[in-house]
């Protein structure tokens, strides 16, 4: 899931170099905190996630805000998605500022089965890419 944590965005066209970046944005740090519930019913982990966004804006950039699709999956220990949920952040560059960054606060309760192990279970956090954004970091990375 490399993949999903840098996305640059390029202003209209086809140009892909320097000058027409728009913006560059990235995960930064994820910190997690779990808590277990367990009854004879089934048990469940809540966990708490704060996720550091930094967002850059380029040369070609027309505004000084954007909207940033992201997604937190969950998955089993076969890393089948269960869940999967799509948020949009805003992220605002105050007056001429060229760097912006916000930290977004998220809270999920994952149930489980008795007997489960609740650690198998993984959540995942990445930027919602377009299959052109995905394609464009491909080349970028020479993949």
């Amino acid at each position: 899931m490399d993949q999903a944590k840098k996305v640059t965005l390029y202003r209209p066209g086809p140009g892909r170099d320097l000058t027409d970046v728009a913006f560059d944005v990235q995960i930064g740090d994820i910190a997690y905190e779990c808590s277990y519930d367990f009854d004879n019913a089934g048990n469940s982990v809540t966990v708490g996630v704060n996720v550091l966004f930094v967002a850059q804006r380029g040369p070609a950039a027309e505004q000084n805000r954007i909207e940033v699709p992201y997604f937190v999956a969950v998955t089993n220990s076969n890393r089948h998605i269960l869940a999967k949920k799509l948020f949009t952040l805003e992220m605002v560059f105050e007056g001429n500022a060229v760097r912006a960054q916000t930290v977004e606060e998220l809270a999920q309760t994952i149930p489980f089965p008795v007997g489960v192990n609740g650690a198998a279970y993984k959540t995942f956090i990445g930027l919602q890419l377009t299959p052109k954004q995905l394609e464009d970091l491909r080349r970028e990375r020479g993949g």
